[in-house]
């Protein structure tokens, strides 16, 4: 199994619903993000995936959420704006960017999202790839 990834960093505001103290009034955090797809095999290219085609998907997606207050998105709505769940709306929306610069490849078939909120928090998201 191979696996090709790349990272990136935005700013993201959010207030988490329920008694979690400073946590439950708006504030920020700058999250690191860590986008890995597994494949089978390499393509005729000897490559897993084109890297600079994630990295367009990445930059499309920093471009519209940096600085975003995560409760406004409708995605939030009646569900906690958690790390996990940023991670679970982030991968979508990346695989919907991704889907727009090229079709995917059967040998693709997991994709994970990580979220560290800081140097020793983290959570992720994970997917199979067919059916996008």
């Amino acid at each position: 199994m191979y696996k090709v990834g790349i990272t990136g960093s935005l700013a993201i505001r959010h207030a988490l619903s329920g008694d979690f103290g400073e946590e439950s009034r708006p504030h920020g955090h700058i999250y690191r993000i860590e986008w890995i797809f597994s494949a089978r095999e390499l393509g005729e290219d000897g490559f897993a995936l084109d890297i600079s085609l994630l990295e367009q998907a990445r930059d499309s997606l920093l471009l519209r959420l940096d600085g975003a207050f995560l409760n406004e998105i409708p995605f939030f709505s009646g569900i906690q704006v958690s790390v996990e769940n940023f991670a679970r709306y982030a991968l979508q929306e990346l695989l919907g960017e991704l889907e727009g610069l090229t079709p995917l490849s059967a040998r693709l078939f997991k994709t994970e999202l990580k979220v560290w909120e800081n140097e020793t928090a983290w959570a992720s998201y994970s997917r199979n790839v067919p059916g996008l």
